[in-house]
């Protein structure tokens, strides 16, 4: 009878490490040691695969071997109950095993055996499985973008990420990429350089607008002041590298002008650019009154996170220290 009683202190005992051993490191970490050619994560990868199925069946068998050793041991006397009930408490809930050490190595010992129990028993197992877990599956633990924006911080903090800090950025700012406006990113009016649509083109006009850190131009009839200047095209200064013939801005310009709204998501901005095919938005108030352009790099740079520019310092600096005029109303 002590023997048997030994067998189900034992069956309890690696019950409790098998599981402590194969939640010690992530399913997707063991995975990648396995195919790394690790052969004690491939061993325990064989038995981690199940899943919840496995967790199930070692719930169980603990449970019903924890049982079995507490009444066992309240027949035979007090004091081995008191320290049986104190060793299954403690190898529950205190104990900590990992599959770097000697538990891990016992544990891969067995893998090929344990895989074969869970093999047969798994169509049984996994219709239980699923009562504690839809699909299989454990919850990730998101529930919201903000969960997820979390998660993303979190990596970026953990020392030994291997995800690089560039991606993760990049991430982030795609989460919050559509709760941002046009009105929030756009060149606000007082930073934009116009261009006149009978200015004649020349070396001087190329090298202005180079030096500007614009890539793409506002045509107008005329440099004004007023709130709805009369936009007749686009001047991409690609068009002008390497040109050497004459003739006026209008010649080169592109003469479809696209608008788009203040309040409008960049979501909404980067759709527009896509079926305009244009670098360059014109960015309008509730009152139809221009108050800023908006252009491509402006929204990649909201997903990069950093500017997007060569020889435009100056230009940046320009931009920087030009604040948003105050929106004189929103649109419906």
């Amino acid at each position: 009878m002590k023997f048997v009683y030994l067998l189900v202190a034992l069956a309890f005992l690696k019950c409790v490490i098998v599981y402590r051993v194969l939640h010690s490191v992530p399913l997707v970490e063991l995975k990648r040691r396995a195919r790394a050619g690790d052969r004690r994560s491939q061993a325990l990868y064989k038995i981690s695969a199940y899943g919840r199925s496995l967790d199930v069946l070692l719930w169980l068998a603990g449970t019903v071997s924890a049982a079995v050793l507490a009444v066992w041991s309240a027949r035979t006397s007090w004091w081995l109950a008191a320290i049986a009930t104190a060793l299954v408490s403690w190898l529950a809930v205190w104990a900590r095993f990992s599959a770097g050490g000697w538990a891990g190595a016992v544990t891969a010992f067995g893998a090929s055996f344990y895989a074969a129990v869970l093999s047969f028993l798994d169509p049984a197992v996994k219709p239980l499985a699923g009562l504690f877990s839809p699909a299989g599956i454990g919850h990730t633990g998101v529930y919201e973008k903000k969960d997820l924006l979390e998660l993303l911080a979190a990596q970026s903090r953990q020392r030994d990420s291997r995800v690089p800090p560039e991606d993760l950025k990049i991430a982030y700012n795609a989460l919050n990429f559509g709760d941002k406006t046009v009105g929030q990113v756009m060149t606000p009016r007082r930073a934009v350089r116009f261009v006149q649509s009978d200015e004649p083109i020349g070396p001087v006009l190329v090298d202005e607008l180079h030096k500007s850190g614009y890539s793409c131009f506002p045509v107008v009839k005329e440099v004004t002041k007023s709130s709805a200047p009369q936009i007749l095209g686009t001047l991409y200064l690609s068009t002008l590298i390497g040109y050497e013939g004459s003739g006026r801005v209008k010649d080169l310009a592109k003469e479809d002008v696209n608008f788009i709204n203040e309040d409008c998501t960049l979501n909404q901005a980067l759709d527009g650019f896509l079926k305009a095919h244009h670098h360059l938005l014109v960015v309008v108030n509730a009152f139809e009154e221009m108050v800023g352009v908006l252009t491509m790099d402006d929204v990649l740079e909201q997903l990069l996170g950093k500017r997007i520019a060569d020889d435009a310092d100056g230009y940046i600096s320009q931009r920087g220290a030009a604040s948003t005029p105050p929106k004189a109303g929103r649109a419906n």
